[in-house]
């Protein structure tokens, strides 16, 4: 999965600022996966909502549409997620 920067830099306007967000979304998404992960175990469905929102558009920034699309899903119906989708979701995440 390539991370698209072309949509994030005329969002905010310089190539900088677009690099910088990479480097944050880098970081931040194993914390991110892993509560995903444990609110999902936990069929705590509120807080896996809230995480996959904020995950989503992150990915929607960054051009990442199809590990978005799967978030949607967790964040519409958390209970409904196919285990298959989330690990082709994780597996993507692995290569960023």
């Amino acid at each position: 999965m390539n991370i698209n920067t072309e949509q994030l830099r005329s969002l905010l306007g310089s190539e900088e600022a677009a690099r910088k967000f990479v480097i944050l979304f880098r970081q931040q998404l194993p914390g991110q996966l892993e509560a995903l992960r444990q609110a999902l175990a936990e069929q705590d469905w509120a807080s896996a909502g809230i995480v996959a929102h904020g995950l989503k558009s992150q990915c929607r920034y960054l051009g990442l549409d199809v590990a978005a699309d799967t978030l949607q899903k967790v964040e519409n119906d958390p209970s409904a997620i196919l285990n298959d989708e989330l690990k082709t979701m994780y597996a993507m995440f692995e290569h960023i």
